[in-house]
């Protein structure tokens, strides 16, 4: 028990410093994709840019809201980068918990519950404009989880497992990524909108939302949102390389991958403009979600066909 709560410990603070470092990666890739440095002024080449931001966010003073209910107010960001924390648990990482048999199941029920806090975060900051940008969230993530869920079914009809580990082992002589290439494009589209990130970047559209649902927090509160939002980034990025391929957590090829997961969500950032909201909506709603579940119904006789073969 002492060795795992280490372990749960030691896992949590890497992947802070990680979203700490990834922030600087795009500022810094934003930056060259427009013909400037990004930040260079602190220690070399702005290499603590990120440890400067947090001293500076931890710093400022905490906007007391108290028109706004105010246990909920404080409460909602701390289980936001609770829930977003605690989903790390379900990767088979070397040195983690690899015993999770419906892995799946508990990734899913905490982006369920992210998707609540932002309830929460909204509702209980009594302003019209983040309960705005909560609508539009949550129909946002909620339409699109959907198809994610669409998406996960498919990978475990194929797999025949819930379980990350057992996902691997089934992919050892063909990854699902080469059979289903066209859900894996599906599948890029739908954490681009499920990790609110550009060009579905609706929930903190400042030109119409002022900052949309976290426009009452700052300080330490706007911090652990921030975190949670770039820690799903990750998240995403990782589960990605353990559904789709057979690539083990302690070799090259996997951070490799990793890392072009992570340059992908920047990538879109620099390139795309902003979606209009009720495009996105029809886009999933008359196209993504009926491929998705066409493939998915597609996957059963496949299936079948396969193992028929094989045995």
């Amino acid at each position: 028990m002492f060795y795992t709560t280490i372990n749960f410990m030691f896992l949590m603070i890497m992947v802070m410093i990680s979203v700490a470092f990834f922030t600087l990666l795009e500022r810094k890739m934003i930056g060259y994709s427009q013909s400037r440095k990004g930040p260079n002024k602190i220690l070399m080449a702005g290499i603590t840019q990120p440890i400067a931001d947090a001293m500076k966010l931890i710093s400022k003073e905490m906007n007391m809201n108290y028109s706004s209910n105010l246990g909920m107010y404080m409460l909602a960001p701390m289980l936001n980068i609770i829930c977003s924390l605690v989903t790390w648990v379900v990767f088979p990482l070397e040195y983690s918990f690899n015993f999770m048999k419906m892995a799946v199941l508990m990734m899913l029920s905490c982006m369920a519950f992210s998707v609540v806090t932002i309830m929460m975060m909204s509702w209980s900051s009594n302003s019209s404009y983040s309960f705005i940008g909560m609508i539009r969230t949550i129909s946002q993530l909620i339409s699109y989880e959907i198809n994610m869920i669409m998406i996960l079914i498919t990978v475990m009809m194929i797999t025949e497992q819930m379980n990350f580990i057992m996902m691997k082992k089934v992919q050892k002589y063909i990854y699902i990524l080469m059979i289903l290439f066209p859900l894996v494009l599906i599948w890029m589209i739908t954490i681009l909108a499920e990790t609110n990130r550009t060009p579905f970047d609706f929930s903190e559209g400042e030109s119409e939302l002022i900052s949309g649902f976290n426009i009452e927090y700052s300080s330490t509160s706007f911090m652990m949102i921030f975190l949670s939002e770039y820690c799903s980034i990750l998240i995403m990025s990782s589960l990605t390389i353990f559904m789709f391929t057979n690539l083990e957590p302690n070799s090259a090829e996997f951070y490799v991958s990793y890392m072009a997961m992570c340059f992908i969500f920047v990538w879109t950032r620099t390139t795309l403009p902003r979606f209009r909201y009720d495009k996105l909506m029809k886009l999933n709603w008359t196209q993504i979600l009926p491929l998705t579940t066409l493939i998915l119904v597609m996957s059963f006789p496949m299936k079948i066909l396969w193992t028929k073969n094989f045995k």
